[in-house]
């Protein structure tokens, strides 16, 4: 992942399942979810957002998962 000067990050070196997973899960949660704001203003997603992988398509999942883990110390 690279941050760029004008604040848009890059991400680069995902395979076509990473890349896969991470688009099924923003089409799941886009469709799916945060449909209507709480009167505080957040968006509660409304859903028990379940979303069906292949073995293949969880372990880039973990993959994923792991990497974004690294990037916020957790």
């Amino acid at each position: 992942m690279t941050i760029n000067k004008n604040g848009s990050v890059t991400l680069s070196g995902l395979t076509a399942t990473e890349t896969d997973v991470i688009l099924a899960i923003v089409d799941t949660a886009n469709r799916r979810c945060f449909h209507e704001p709480e009167p505080s203003g957040e968006w509660y997603s409304s859903d028990d957002f379940i979303l069906r992988l292949t073995d293949e398509q969880r372990k880039a999942l973990a993959k994923i998962g792991s990497g974004i883990q690294d990037i916020y110390g957790e």
